[in-house]
């Protein structure tokens, strides 16, 4: 089947435009841009153990959840206020008159809007999180090796001349090319299966948005709705990703610094490509 295609550039020139007509959006996207800040200066993965990739993979997965539960928090909270930024910008969109302000932002914390926005979140989290466990796999495996070979090293000082005939060497040289050429198979296919998942699941939020304002549909609604949105557009989305990744770029070198300036810009494009959709998705209806 063949879906029209979405002209991007035309995308982010809108939203660039949009940027420009509305310069208090700086506003409405402050605190995902300082969550974003100080999550940027928080290293999870230095707080594991090196003993922990010598355990199970479930331990492995229980002692990464522990030590990574802060950002977690945080990364769920920043999600749910980014959802507010974004149900201020469509409103805005709608209607010019709309106050831009973190009182807008936060309206998304009242309770009538809270507790479907975060079940929505937390259900869509659920489901990346599993299509992600091949990934984390390849991840605790590509650890276990290197400790494997770190550990082969001090036994063995004379390495790299080694005595390949012996049979205990052969026995790790097996084992290791085992668990390392499994590891990068499991990250290779676990990416295979997690960044469409990760695409299929990105208009949530803005869903989220779009229809809080007009009633509250099932958690599972939205995300089969994002889904259906998404069908023959997941690549163009990555595409318009692609493009934008100079931007992210920045944000990184800044450690999250230039999100204050640049995040209504990179939010404006995906706002524009979801109407986009909307409108390609209406007339097939």
């Amino acid at each position: 089947m063949k879906y029209p295609k979405i002209d991007l550039k035309e995308v982010r020139q809108q939203a660039r435009q949009f940027q420009n007509e509305y310069p208090k959006l700086l506003i409405v996207f402050l605190l995902p841009s300082l969550l974003l800040i100080l999550s940027s200066f928080i290293r999870p993965l230095s707080l594991l153990n090196e003993k922990v990739f010598e355990q199970s993979f479930l331990s492995f997965l229980g002692a990464l959840f522990q030590s990574t539960l802060f950002p977690i928090a945080l990364g769920f909270t920043s999600s749910i206020i980014l959802t507010g930024a974004l149900f201020t910008t469509l409103n805005l969109l709608r209607d010019p008159d709309v106050e831009l302000s973190l009182k807008n932002t936060l309206s998304i914390l009242k309770s009538e809007f809270f507790t479907q926005t975060f079940l929505t979140l937390l259900l869509k989290r659920f489901y990346l999180f599993l299509w992600s466990i091949p990934s984390w796999m390849g991840i605790y495996y590509l650890f276990y090796s290197s400790i494997m070979a770190r550990k082969f090293v001090e036994l063995h000082p004379e390495f790299p001349n080694v005595d390949l005939t012996n049979l205990d060497t052969e026995r790790f040289l097996l084992t290791f090319a085992l668990y390392f050429f499994g590891s990068i198979l499991l990250m290779v296919l676990g990416n295979v299966l997690y960044i469409p998942q990760y695409y299929a699941y990105s208009q949530v939020e803005l869903l989220l948005g779009d229809t809080l304002g007009i009633g509250l549909p099932k958690p599972s609604q939205i995300l089969k709705t994002s889904r259906f949105l998404m069908k023959g557009y997941k690549f163009q989305r990555f595409v318009l990703d692609l493009q934008l990744l100079p931007w992210y770029f920045l944000i990184w070198l800044s450690f999250g610094i230039a999100s204050i300036s640049i995040f209504p810009y990179i939010y404006s494009s995906q706002i524009f490509f979801y109407q986009r959709l909307l409108e390609i998705k209406r007339r097939k209806v």
